[in-house]
Protein backbone atom coordinates (compact mmCIF):
# COMPACT_ATOMS: atom_id res chain seq x y z
CA UNK A 1 0.00 0.00 0.00
CA UNK A 2 1.08 3.47 -0.94
CA UNK A 3 2.43 5.95 1.90
CA UNK A 4 -0.23 8.42 0.62
CA UNK A 5 -3.07 5.84 0.42
CA UNK A 6 -1.96 4.75 4.01
CA UNK A 7 -2.00 8.44 5.33
CA UNK A 8 -5.61 8.78 3.38
CA UNK A 9 -6.76 5.54 5.87
CA UNK A 10 -6.02 7.12 8.81
CA UNK A 11 -7.05 10.41 8.30
CA UNK A 12 -10.44 9.14 7.85
CA UNK A 13 -10.26 6.94 10.99
CA UNK A 14 -9.35 9.97 13.05
CA UNK A 15 -12.28 12.62 11.00
CA UNK A 16 -14.39 9.45 11.63
CA UNK A 17 -13.73 8.57 15.21
CA UNK A 18 -14.25 12.65 15.68
CA UNK A 19 -17.18 12.48 14.10
CA UNK A 20 -18.59 9.72 16.14
CA UNK A 21 -17.13 11.34 19.24
CA UNK A 22 -19.08 14.64 18.24
CA UNK A 23 -22.67 12.28 17.45
CA UNK A 24 -22.54 11.02 20.80
CA UNK A 25 -21.44 13.97 22.61
CA UNK A 26 -24.55 15.59 20.93
CA UNK A 27 -26.74 12.52 22.04
CA UNK A 28 -25.55 12.70 25.20
CA UNK A 29 -26.64 16.66 25.29
CA UNK A 30 -29.94 15.55 23.70
CA UNK A 31 -30.37 13.41 25.98
CA UNK A 32 -29.95 15.35 29.09
CA UNK A 33 -32.04 18.52 27.47
CA UNK A 34 -34.85 16.06 26.98
CA UNK A 35 -34.89 14.78 30.27
CA UNK A 36 -34.78 18.65 31.68
CA UNK A 37 -37.65 19.28 29.42
CA UNK A 38 -39.33 15.89 30.36
CA UNK A 39 -38.78 16.43 33.71
CA UNK A 40 -39.79 20.27 33.89
CA UNK A 41 -43.15 19.21 32.20
CA UNK A 42 -43.82 16.42 34.32
CA UNK A 43 -43.10 19.08 37.17
CA UNK A 44 -45.64 21.50 35.33
CA UNK A 45 -48.31 18.73 34.99
CA UNK A 46 -47.82 17.85 38.75
CA UNK A 47 -48.25 21.85 39.62
CA UNK A 48 -51.62 21.59 37.45
CA UNK A 49 -52.82 18.69 39.12
CA UNK A 50 -51.91 19.71 42.27
CA UNK A 51 -53.48 23.13 42.01
CA UNK A 52 -56.65 21.47 40.06
CA UNK A 53 -56.71 19.13 43.50
CA UNK A 54 -56.48 22.12 45.53
CA UNK A 55 -59.21 23.79 43.79
CA UNK A 56 -61.89 20.79 43.70
CA UNK A 57 -61.34 20.86 47.84
CA UNK A 58 -61.36 24.45 47.99
CA UNK A 59 -64.82 24.15 46.04
CA UNK A 60 -66.04 20.64 48.31
CA UNK A 61 -65.24 22.67 51.60
CA UNK A 62 -66.90 26.14 50.08
CA UNK A 63 -69.83 23.45 49.37
CA UNK A 64 -69.70 22.10 52.84
CA UNK A 65 -69.45 25.14 54.81
CA UNK A 66 -73.38 26.32 52.76
CA UNK A 67 -74.50 23.35 53.77
CA UNK A 68 -73.79 23.52 57.12
CA UNK A 69 -74.75 27.01 57.11
CA UNK A 70 -78.09 25.85 55.12
CA UNK A 71 -78.83 22.99 57.90
CA UNK A 72 -77.84 25.35 60.99
CA UNK A 73 -80.46 28.21 60.49
CA UNK A 74 -83.21 25.28 59.48
CA UNK A 75 -82.24 24.11 62.80
CA UNK A 76 -82.46 27.00 64.57
CA UNK A 77 -85.46 29.07 62.32
CA UNK A 78 -87.62 25.58 61.67
CA UNK A 79 -87.32 23.44 64.62
CA UNK A 80 -86.35 25.95 67.55
CA UNK A 81 -89.01 27.65 66.54
CA UNK A 82 -91.23 24.91 66.95
CA UNK A 83 -89.79 23.94 70.37
CA UNK A 84 -90.68 27.41 71.48
CA UNK A 85 -94.23 27.13 70.78
CA UNK A 86 -94.41 23.92 72.28
CA UNK A 87 -93.02 25.36 75.67
CA UNK A 88 -95.03 28.34 75.15
CA UNK A 89 -98.18 26.01 74.92
CA UNK A 90 -97.23 23.73 78.20
CA UNK A 91 -96.36 27.25 79.97
CA UNK A 92 -99.96 28.14 79.22
CA UNK A 93 -101.39 24.37 80.56
CA UNK A 94 -98.66 25.01 83.38
CA UNK A 95 -100.85 27.87 84.70
CA UNK A 96 -104.39 27.05 83.63
CA UNK A 97 -104.27 23.73 85.02
CA UNK A 98 -106.04 22.86 88.09
CA UNK A 99 -103.96 19.71 88.62
CA UNK A 100 -100.70 19.33 91.06
CA UNK A 101 -99.64 15.99 88.25
CA UNK A 102 -100.49 17.94 85.14
CA UNK A 103 -98.49 20.88 86.80
CA UNK A 104 -95.97 18.75 87.54
CA UNK A 105 -95.17 17.05 83.97
CA UNK A 106 -95.72 20.81 82.09
CA UNK A 107 -92.58 21.64 84.23
CA UNK A 108 -90.71 18.75 83.67
CA UNK A 109 -91.23 19.00 79.89
CA UNK A 110 -90.26 22.70 79.74
CA UNK A 111 -87.10 21.99 81.70
CA UNK A 112 -86.19 19.00 78.78
CA UNK A 113 -87.38 21.43 76.33
CA UNK A 114 -85.11 23.86 77.25
CA UNK A 115 -82.24 21.59 77.52
CA UNK A 116 -82.96 20.35 73.94
CA UNK A 117 -83.03 24.50 73.08
CA UNK A 118 -80.15 24.58 74.42
CA UNK A 119 -78.34 21.85 72.48
CA UNK A 120 -79.51 22.91 69.28
CA UNK A 121 -77.98 26.26 70.00
CA UNK A 122 -74.77 24.82 70.81
CA UNK A 123 -74.72 22.59 67.85
CA UNK A 124 -75.95 25.82 65.59
CA UNK A 125 -72.76 27.99 66.49
CA UNK A 126 -70.47 24.90 65.80
CA UNK A 127 -72.16 24.68 62.41
CA UNK A 128 -71.99 28.44 62.23
CA UNK A 129 -70.13 30.44 64.54
CA UNK A 130 -72.07 34.01 64.62
CA UNK A 131 -68.95 35.94 66.19
CA UNK A 132 -66.16 34.71 63.49
CA UNK A 133 -68.03 36.69 60.31
CA UNK A 134 -68.34 39.95 63.18
CA UNK A 135 -65.47 39.68 65.60
CA UNK A 136 -62.80 37.61 64.20
CA UNK A 137 -61.21 34.25 64.93
CA UNK A 138 -60.03 34.60 68.67
CA UNK A 139 -63.86 35.56 69.72
CA UNK A 140 -65.49 32.49 67.25
CA UNK A 141 -63.19 30.30 69.26
CA UNK A 142 -63.73 32.20 73.04
CA UNK A 143 -67.07 31.24 72.04
CA UNK A 144 -66.81 27.71 71.05
CA UNK A 145 -64.86 26.81 73.99
CA UNK A 146 -68.12 28.64 75.99
CA UNK A 147 -70.63 26.56 75.11
CA UNK A 148 -68.10 22.93 75.48
CA UNK A 149 -68.05 24.13 78.68
CA UNK A 150 -71.60 24.68 79.10
CA UNK A 151 -72.02 21.14 77.84
CA UNK A 152 -69.18 19.56 79.79
CA UNK A 153 -66.81 20.29 82.63
CA UNK A 154 -63.61 20.40 80.59
CA UNK A 155 -60.18 22.44 81.23
CA UNK A 156 -59.53 24.28 77.83
CA UNK A 157 -57.29 27.80 78.08
CA UNK A 158 -57.15 30.36 74.78
CA UNK A 159 -55.15 33.11 74.83
CA UNK A 160 -54.04 35.47 71.62
CA UNK A 161 -50.43 37.21 71.18
CA UNK A 162 -48.90 39.95 68.80
CA UNK A 163 -51.00 42.29 67.34
CA UNK A 164 -54.14 41.06 66.63
CA UNK A 165 -55.68 41.39 63.18
CA UNK A 166 -58.34 40.43 60.60
CA UNK A 167 -57.88 38.69 57.69
CA UNK A 168 -59.15 36.81 54.32
CA UNK A 169 -63.10 35.40 55.37
CA UNK A 170 -61.93 32.18 54.01
CA UNK A 171 -58.94 31.50 56.21
CA UNK A 172 -60.30 32.43 59.18
CA UNK A 173 -63.02 29.64 58.42
CA UNK A 174 -60.59 27.35 57.10
CA UNK A 175 -58.06 27.77 60.51
CA UNK A 176 -61.53 27.84 62.65
CA UNK A 177 -62.80 24.31 61.62
CA UNK A 178 -59.19 22.98 62.51
CA UNK A 179 -58.67 24.42 65.61
CA UNK A 180 -62.43 22.77 65.81
CA UNK A 181 -61.61 19.44 64.57
CA UNK A 182 -58.57 19.28 66.72
CA UNK A 183 -60.10 20.52 70.03
CA UNK A 184 -62.79 17.96 69.39
CA UNK A 185 -60.37 15.17 68.93
CA UNK A 186 -58.50 15.99 71.84
CA UNK A 187 -62.28 16.30 74.00
CA UNK A 188 -62.71 12.74 72.52
CA UNK A 189 -60.11 10.58 72.56
CA UNK A 190 -57.21 11.80 74.28
CA UNK A 191 -58.36 12.11 78.15
CA UNK A 192 -56.87 15.18 78.69
CA UNK A 193 -57.11 17.17 81.98
CA UNK A 194 -55.94 20.48 80.26
CA UNK A 195 -56.11 21.87 76.12
CA UNK A 196 -54.51 24.88 75.52
CA UNK A 197 -55.07 26.96 72.07
CA UNK A 198 -52.76 29.89 71.32
CA UNK A 199 -52.99 32.26 68.22
CA UNK A 200 -49.58 34.02 68.08
CA UNK A 201 -50.09 36.57 65.41
CA UNK A 202 -46.48 38.44 63.51
CA UNK A 203 -46.07 40.88 60.91
CA UNK A 204 -47.20 38.48 58.47
CA UNK A 205 -48.05 34.96 59.30
CA UNK A 206 -50.69 33.46 62.22
CA UNK A 207 -49.22 30.58 64.40
CA UNK A 208 -52.02 28.39 66.21
CA UNK A 209 -50.76 26.18 69.35
CA UNK A 210 -52.79 23.70 70.42
CA UNK A 211 -51.66 21.47 73.29
CA UNK A 212 -53.03 19.12 75.64
CA UNK A 213 -51.46 16.64 78.24
CA UNK A 214 -53.61 13.21 77.37
CA UNK A 215 -53.28 9.95 76.44
CA UNK A 216 -51.41 10.51 73.12
CA UNK A 217 -50.87 8.25 69.52
CA UNK A 218 -48.84 6.80 67.30
CA UNK A 219 -49.33 9.63 64.76
CA UNK A 220 -47.54 7.60 61.79
CA UNK A 221 -50.30 4.64 62.10
CA UNK A 222 -53.18 6.90 62.74
CA UNK A 223 -52.32 8.51 59.67
CA UNK A 224 -52.53 5.09 58.07
CA UNK A 225 -55.40 4.23 59.91
CA UNK A 226 -58.15 6.82 58.56
CA UNK A 227 -58.63 10.15 57.10
CA UNK A 228 -58.82 12.76 60.07
CA UNK A 229 -55.13 13.30 59.92
CA UNK A 230 -55.29 14.01 56.10
CA UNK A 231 -58.44 16.26 56.00
CA UNK A 232 -56.52 18.54 58.11
CA UNK A 233 -53.25 18.94 55.70
CA UNK A 234 -55.96 19.08 53.35
CA UNK A 235 -57.78 21.85 54.74
CA UNK A 236 -54.54 23.88 55.80
CA UNK A 237 -52.71 23.12 52.02
CA UNK A 238 -56.16 24.77 50.16
CA UNK A 239 -54.95 28.14 52.57
CA UNK A 240 -51.15 27.98 51.57
CA UNK A 241 -50.99 26.60 55.43
CA UNK A 242 -48.85 24.14 56.69
CA UNK A 243 -49.76 22.01 60.13
CA UNK A 244 -47.49 19.53 62.31
CA UNK A 245 -48.23 17.29 64.34
CA UNK A 246 -46.31 15.64 67.13
CA UNK A 247 -47.76 12.92 69.54
CA UNK A 248 -46.27 10.50 71.79
CA UNK A 249 -48.23 8.06 73.21
CA UNK A 250 -48.83 8.70 76.89
CA UNK A 251 -46.89 11.95 76.59
CA UNK A 252 -49.94 14.36 75.03
CA UNK A 253 -50.47 15.96 71.72
CA UNK A 254 -49.34 18.99 70.05
CA UNK A 255 -50.40 21.00 66.90
CA UNK A 256 -48.67 23.75 65.20
CA UNK A 257 -50.98 25.55 62.47
CA UNK A 258 -48.28 28.41 60.38
CA UNK A 259 -50.61 30.50 57.72
CA UNK A 260 -49.24 33.53 56.00
CA UNK A 261 -51.50 36.11 56.23
CA UNK A 262 -51.08 38.38 53.09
Amino acid sequence: MAEGDGLTLILILVIGTMAMLILAIGIFFFFITYQKRLLAKELEVNQIKTEQQKELLRTAIFAQENERKRFAEDLHDEIGAILSAIKLNLNRLEKKSTEDSIRSIASDTKNNIDEVIFHIRRITRALLPPSLESFGLGQAIRELIFWIDQAEANNVKFSESGDISRFDQMKEMTIFRIVQELLNNALKYSGASLIEIHLKYSRNYLCVLISDNGSGFDVVEARGRGLGLQNLEGRANVINARIKIKSRIGKGTSAILLNRLD
